[in-house]
C-alpha cells in the first residue's frame, strides 16, 4: 500500500475543510457550506467519494438525534444471509443556520487515482469555551487511541474504556449516536467506479462493496469487523490496514470530532500524518498530548 498516495489524498481533503472554513459566516446553512465542499471537491478533479459529505452546525454537531443499533445487520437490497454496514443516520445537511460562537464539523472523503482518504473537521465561528474544552481533550485521546491500538488491545475493550474516561469528565460519547456507534472503519485502495447504485445509502458503490466484503471476510476468520463500534464482531485487535478513526465528544450541545487515518500494523499503529489542521491547532494553544488517563488529573 502506497502510504504516500493515501498521505497526499487527506491532505487534499484538510485542504478542502480549510478552503470551506474560510467561507463561513453568520447566517450560512448547513446546505450551503455542503455546496461548497461539493464544489471544491469538483475544483480539486474529485470524482468519486467514499462516502458522500457533510456539514453540522450548532447543535446538530453533538448528534442528539439518538443512538443506531450496534450489531451489523443486511442493508436494503443484500441477501438475509449476508451481513452487512447499514446505511448511516441523518447527516443530510439541513437548513440549519451558524450563529456565532457556533462549532461546526465538515465531513468529506474524497478518493483520487484510487486513493481513499475520510477526514472530519471541527472549527468554531468565533469563540466558545465549551469547544476549546472538548478540543483539548481530544488531543489527549489522539494519543490514547494510537497507544492502546498499538498495544493490540481489543476494539471492544478500548471503546468501552474510552466511553469511561469520557464519562469520568462529563463528556458524552457522541460516536454512540453515530451511524451503527462507529468510532472508526477501515479504509481501502478503491477501483474507479462505474455508474451503479450503492449497496449503502450515502458510501460510493465501491467503497460499500469492500466494506461488506471485509466485513463477511471477518466473520468467517474470527478478526475484527471493519466497522468499529460496541458490537460483538469488534472483541478483537484492529485488523493491520488503515483505520478512519473518528472519536467524537459533546457536552451541552457542542459536538468536536477528528478523523483521520491511523495505520495499523501486525505489531503497532501510528497517524499517517501529524502535519494536520487540528494538530496544528493544538499545538498553537499548546494542549496536553499526553495520552487520556482513567481518572481527571
Amino acid at each position: 500500500m502506497d502510504l504516500d498516495r493515501f498521505r497526499q489524498v487527506q491532505r487534499l481533503a484538510y485542504d478542502i475543510a480549510l478552503r470551506v472554513e474560510s467561507q463561513l459566516q453568520v447566517g450560512i446553512t448547513e446546505i450551503e457550506a455542503c455546496t461548497l465542499v461539493a464544489a471544491a471537491q469538483t475544483e480539486c478533479e474529485v470524482i468519486q467519494v467514499f462516502h458522500d459529505p457533510y456539514v453540522l452546525f450548532d447543535g446538530r454537531t453533538a448528534l442528539e438525534s439518538g443512538p443506531a443499533s450496534a450489531e451489523p445487520r443486511p442493508p436494503e437490497g443484500v441477501a438475509t444471509g449476508a451481513t452487512g454496514i447499514p446505511p448511516t443516520n441523518d447527516l443530510v445537511p439541513t437548513n440549519q443556520v451558524l450563529r456565532d460562537g457556533a462549532p461546526a464539523i465538515i465531513d468529506l472523503a474524497p478518493v483520487a487515482h484510487g486513493v481513499s482518504s475520510d477526514v472530519a473537521y471541527s472549527c468554531v465561528l468565533g469563540t466558545n469555551r465549551v469547544f476549546e474544552e472538548l478540543d483539548a481533550g481530544l488531543a489527549r485521546i489522539r494519543s490514547f487511541l494510537r497507544e492502546a491500538i498499538a498495544s493490540r488491545t481489543s476494539m471492544l475493550a478500548l471503546y468501552h474504556e474510552l466511553d469511561e474516561r469520557l464519562a469520568a469528565r462529563g463528556w458524552e460519547s457522541c460516536y454512540h449516536r453515530q451511524a451503527d456507534r462507529a468510532l472508526g472503519h477501515l479504509v481501502f485502495p478503491l477501483e474507479h467506479e462505474t455508474d451503479r447504485p450503492t449497496p449503502l445509502p450515502g458510501w460510493g458503490p465501491v467503497a460499500a462493496e469492500k466494506l461488506l466484503a471485509a466485513g463477511i471476510d471477518a466473520l468467517d476468520h474470527g478478526t475484527c469487523y471493519p466497522l468499529w463500534n460496541d458490537s460483538s464482531f469488534t472483541d478483537y485487535p484492529a485488523t493491520p490496514g488503515l483505520w478512519a478513526i473518528e472519536p467524537h465528544i459533546g457536552l451541552d450541545g457542542v459536538g468536536v470530532k477528528f478523523e483521520e487515518l491511523l495505520v495499523v500494523t501486525e505489531d503497532d499503529a501510528y497517524w499517517l500524518d501529524d502535519d494536520l489542521p487540528h494538530v496544528r491547532r493544538w499545538a498553537k494553544a499548546r494542549y496536553n498530548t499526553s495520552s487520556l488517563k482513567a481518572t481527571p488529573a
